[in-house]
C-alpha cells in the first residue's frame, strides 16, 4: 500500500513539472517576436492623398445705384399710358408749346365791296399781296386718355404781313381730339383787330411726327368770312 502511494505521488508531481515547463516565462515577453506576419497583413494600404480645401471665393459686391428721376417719370408715364389698367388709370395732362412759322393766303383781298366804306381788304390796309407769312407761338393742354383718344386746348399768337413791312396779329384758342398721338383736329375762334370783323370761326387740322423727344407738328387752317375775305394757310414748327 506504501509503494503503490508512493508511486502515485511520484507520478503527479512529474505532471506538475511538465506542465510548469511549458508554460513561458516571464522574460520570454520581453523578446522580439519572430513569428512572420501573415501575407494579408503584411501589405501596407497607400494613404489617399489628401485633396486641398478649396479657396473661399469672396461674395460679389453689388453695386447700387439710384434711379434717375427722369428715367423713373419716363417709365412711369409710360405705363400710365400704355399700361394694362389703363383703361382704369385718370387722365393725364400734358402741357407743350413751341414757335410756329408758316403762310397764309387771304380770298378776295383785292375784290371791292367787301369792306363797308365799298372799298377791299387791299386798299384798306394796303396790302401788296394775298400771300403773306406768318410767324407765331403755340402751346397746347393735352389731357391723356390712356387709349387712341386724347382731348387737346390749343391756344396761339402770330403776325402776319411782315414781308411787307406790316404787322398784323391775330390769336386762336381751339378744343379738338387728337387720334393716336399723331393726327389732330380742332375748331375755335380767331381774333384779329379788324374793326368790321373782330372774330372768326377757325378749323385747324395737322399731323405731329415724333422726332426723338421733339414733336414736328404740321397743321392746316381755314378761317371763313362772311364777305368772301376766307384766309387758308399751313404752319409748320416744333414743340418740346
Amino acid at each position: 500500500m506504501t509503494k503503490t502511494t508512493t508511486a502515485l505521488a511520484l507520478l503527479l508531481a512529474s505532471s506538475l513539472a511538465g506542465v510548469a515547463a511549458a508554460q513561458p516565462g516571464a522574460n520570454d515577453c520581453l523578446a522580439p517576436c519572430t513569428i512572420a506576419p501573415s501575407p494579408s497583413t503584411a501589405a501596407i494600404q497607400p494613404v489617399p492623398a489628401v485633396q486641398p480645401a478649396p479657396a473661399i471665393q469672396p461674395a460679389p459686391v453689388v453695386a447700387y445705384a439710384e434711379p434717375s428721376r427722369e428715367t423713373t417719370l419716363s417709365a412711369t408715364a409710360t405705363d400710365s399710358v400704355d399700361g394694362e389698367g389703363a383703361w382704369g388709370a385718370p387722365a393725364g395732362r400734358r402741357f407743350q408749346h413751341g414757335f410756329r412759322l408758316g403762310w397764309t393766303y387771304i380770298q378776295n383781298y383785292d375784290k371791292m365791296g367787301t369792306r363797308e366804306n365799298g372799298g377791299s381788304l387791299k386798299d384798306e390796309f394796303g396790302l401788296k399781296s394775298p400771300n403773306m407769312m406768318l410767324l407765331g407761338y403755340e402751346g397746347f393742354y393735352r389731357i391723356v386718355g390712356h387709349s387712341w383718344l386724347n382731348v387737346l386746348m390749343v391756344g396761339n399768337v402770330t403776325v402776319a404781313g411782315l414781308e411787307q413791312s406790316k404787322f398784323i396779329p391775330a390769336a386762336s384758342g381751339l378744343i379738338g381730339f387728337e387720334f393716336n398721338r399723331s393726327f389732330q383736329l380742332g375748331v375755335g375762334v380767331n381774333l384779329t383787330p379788324d374793326p368790321e370783323s373782330v372774330s372768326h370761326m377757325i378749323a385747324a387740322a395737322g399731323w405731329t411726327p415724333q422726332v426723338g423727344k421733339i414733336s414736328v407738328p404740321l397743321h392746316f387752317f381755314y378761317v371763313p368770312d362772311t364777305e368772301g375775305n376766307n384766309r387758308m394757310g399751313a404752319t409748320v414748327g416744333m414743340t418740346w
